[in-house]
C-alpha cells in the first residue's frame, strides 16, 4: 500500500490545452511511432537542435518555472534555480559538448578466432520512451532524464508529477512552445492517465517516485517486456563518528535534511551518532538550524512547505507518535502545511529505535530521528537489516579510516558521500541510481545517454582480406572436415596468448615512434647530436 493510504487520492485538475490526456494516448503513440520510424531523431543535427532548444526553453522559461515551484512547494527563486533548473542546464551542456563522442563507434580488441576483423560498439536509439517525473523536484526529476533521451535519439513522452500541478502546467506550456511536437509530447493527469499510458508498449520507461508505484510500473512493463529504470527511495542513513568535525557535519546534515522541507529522496532519513559526541552534536545541530532558518522558520523564504494535505497528515502523525523524543522543533501549522525542522533523540537502545513508527518507511519530510551508538559494527549491521532494503544513499562523517572503510566496503547503497550529503547528485560524472528496493538503473551525464540507448556489438569482416593468398588457407580451418592440422590451428587461435599478440597496441607504438623521430629531428635542428656512449 502507498504510504499515503489507499483512500487518499486527489484528482488532477486543469489539464493544459497543449497536453495529451488519457483519451488522446492512442493517437499520440501512433504519431510518435511514425516519427521515430521516419529516422527523424536519428541524426546528430536533430539531437543537437533539440538540446539547444531545450537550453533556450530553460533560460527563457526560468521565471515561469520558478513561479510554479513557489506555488507548489514554497520554493524560493534562488533554490528553484540552484536545486532544479541549473542541474538540468548542466546536463544539457554536458550532452551538447560530448554528443559526437558518445555517438561515435567505440573500437575494441578482436579475438584471434575472428582475426582479421574490426570490433566496435554503436549506441542505437531505443524508440519511444516514457519519462514519469516526481512532484518533489518536479523540474529536475522530470526534465533531467529527458536530456539523455533526446541525446540518445528517441521520441519522448513526458509525464510530470501530478501533485505539483502548477509546475506540470508550466512544463507542458514550455515544451509545447520550444520542442519538436512531432517527437516530444507532454501528458498531464493523474492515475487514470498513468494507467492508459501503461497499456501501451514503450521501448523504455523511466520512473522516479515511490516503491509502491514503482512496483506497479514494473508489473505493467513486464507485460510488454519493456525495460525500466526505477529511481525510488528508502531510508538513507547518516553516520556521525566521534572522529567527525561536528560543526562541518551539522551544517551539511541540516542543509540536506531540511532542503525542500525534507521532501528529497536522498535526504538523510535517520542519523546514528556516536555516543561520545552525541550531546555536543545535538547542541550544534540546534544552533545550525536556527542559523539557517531563523528562530521562526515559517517566516523565511528559504524553507518549504509540505506538498499537500494528506502528506502533512501522515507527517504530523509521526511527530505526535514521537513527541516524547523531540529535542528540536515540532511546531506545525496545518493551514500552511508547515512543519518545523525537527530532531528526535531516541537514546542508545538501537532495537527500540528500529521499532519506532518513524523508522518503518521513508519519512519524506523535515523530521530527523537519531540514535546513539557505541560500536561501528552495530551501525553496519543496522544498515544491513533495514526493513526498507538497501538505501538510495548513505552518508558518513568521519576522519577515522577504519570507520570510513567499514561503511564504504561493508554496506551497500545507491550512492555514498564521505563527509558530505546529497552532493554526489551534482557531479554528472557519477551515475545516480538505487540498488535493490531503492531502484534499478542509473543516469546523469553519459550514463543518461547509455540509459536511453542500446549498446550494439559490431563485428566487421573484410572479404578481400579473407580471400587473399595465404589468409584463405588459414581461415578455412574453421570449416569441416576438421583434419588434425585444422584442430591444431583452432586450438592455437583459441589460446588467450594468441588474442593478446594479435591485439598489440600497434598504432600506439607507431605514434610513439613518430614522436621520438620528431623529437630527434628537432634536437638535430637545434644543433644537438646523438653520439655513442663510450
Amino acid at each position: 500500500m502507498s504510504r499515503y493510504g489507499a483512500e487518499k487520492h486527489q484528482e488532477f485538475q486543469g489539464k493544459e490545452a497543449c497536453a495529451v490526456g488519457a483519451d488522446d494516448v492512442p493517437s499520440m503513440m501512433s504519431s510518435l511511432r511514425k516519427a521515430f520510424d521516419s529516422d527523424k531523431t536519428l541524426s546528430k543535427e536533430w539531437r543537437l537542435g533539440q538540446l539547444r532548444a531545450f537550453q533556450q526553453m530553460l533560460q527563457e522559461g526560468r521565471n515561469d518555472l520558478s513561479n510554479a515551484l513557489l506555488q507548489d512547494l514554497h520554493k524560493s527563486a534562488f533554490e528553484s534555480y540552484a536545486t532544479e533548473i541549473s542541474l538540468v542546464e548542466s546536463e544539457i551542456h554536458t550532452a551538447i559538448t560530448h554528443l559526437e563522442e558518445w555517438m561515435s563507434a567505440k573500437y575494441t580488441n578482436t579475438s584471434a578466432l575472428n582475426w582479421p576483423a574490426g570490433s566496435y560498439t554503436l549506441h542505437d536509439p531505443l524508440g519511444v520512451v516514457l519519462i514519469m517525473g516526481s512532484w518533489n523536484y518536479p523540474v529536475q526529476l522530470t526534465l533531467a532524464p529527458v536530456v539523455g533521451a533526446i541525446a540518445g535519439g528517441n521520441c519522448v513522452v513526458i509525464r510530470p508529477g501530478s501533485y505539483a500541478v502548477a509546475t506540470s502546467h508550466a512544463i507542458c506550456r514550455l515544451v509545447d512552445k520550444y520542442m519538436d511536437k512531432d517527437c516530444i509530447r507532454v501528458a498531464e493527469g493523474d492515475r487514470s492517465l498513468t494507467n492508459k499510458l501503461l497499456e501501451h508498449r514503450f521501448d523504455k520507461i523511466f520512473f522516479t517516485g515511490s516503491e509502491f508505484v514503482g512496483k506497479l510500473i514494473a508489473e505493467a512493463a513486464a507485460k510488454h517486456l519493456t525495460p525500466i529504470c526505477l529511481e525510488l527511495g528508502g531510508k538513507s542513513p547518516t553516520i556521525v563518528d566521534r572522529s567527525a568535525n561536528l560543526v562541518h557535519a551539522a551544517e551539511r546534515i541540516a542543509w540536506a535534511t531540511y532542503l525542500n522541507a525534507g521532501q528529497t529522496c536522498v535526504r538523510p532519513d535517520f542519523c546514528m551518532v556516536h555516543e561520545d559526541v552525541a550531546d555536543e552534536f545535538f547542541k550544534v545541530m540546534k544552533k545550525t538550524i536556527r542559523t539557517f532558518y531563523s528562530e521562526n522558520p515559517k517566516k523565511t523564504e528559504f524553507y518549504g512547505r509540505i506538498i499537500n494535505k494528506k502528506a502533512f497528515e501522515r507527517l504530523s502523525d509521526l511527530v505526535a507518535k514521537g513527541k516524547d523524543f523531540i529535542i528540536v522543533g515540532g511546531d506545525m501549522d496545518a493551514d500552511e502545511r508547515y512543519i518545523e525542522p525537527t530532531v528526535f533523540d531516541f537514546g542508545t537502545d538501537i532495537e527500540r529505535f528500529q521499532a519506532q513508527p518513524i523508522m518503518q518507511d521513508e519519512i519524506f519530510g523535515p523530521l530527523l530521528p537519531c540514535v546513539r551508538y557505541s560500536e561501528i559494527e552495530d551501525v553496519v549491521q543496522f544498515i544491513r537489516r533495514l526493513e526498507t532494503g538497501k538505501p538510495l544513499a548513505c552518508y558518513a562523517y568521519a576522519t577515522d579510516k577504519s570507520v570510513i572503510d567499514a561503511i564504504s566496503y561493508r554496506t551497500t547503497s545507491g550512492g555514498l558521500c564521505i563527509n558530505d550529503s546529497v552532493m554526489h547528485l551534482a557531479n554528472h560524472e557519477l551515475p545516480f541510481g538505487g540498488v535493490g528496493r531503492s531502484g534499478m538503473g542509473s543516469y546523469h551525464g553519459e550514463h543518461s545517454f547509455k540509459a536511453f540507448t542500446h549498446e550494439k556489438s559490431v563485428l566487421r569482416k573484410y572479404p578481400g582480406l579473407d580471400e587473399s593468398l595465404g589468409m584463405k588457407q588459414l581461415l578455412v580451418a574453421r570449416f569441416p572436415p576438421y583434419t588434425p592440422l585444422k584442430q591444431v590451428l583452432i586450438k592455437m587461435f583459441s589460446m588467450p596468448i594468441s588474442t593478446t599478440l594479435l591485439n598489440l597496441p600497434f598504432y600506439d607504438l607507431v605514434r610513439q615512434a613518430k614522436r621520438l623521430i620528431f623529437i630527434l629531428l628537432l634536437a638535430r635542428l637545434c644543433g644537438y647530436r646523438v653520439s655513442k656512449i663510450r
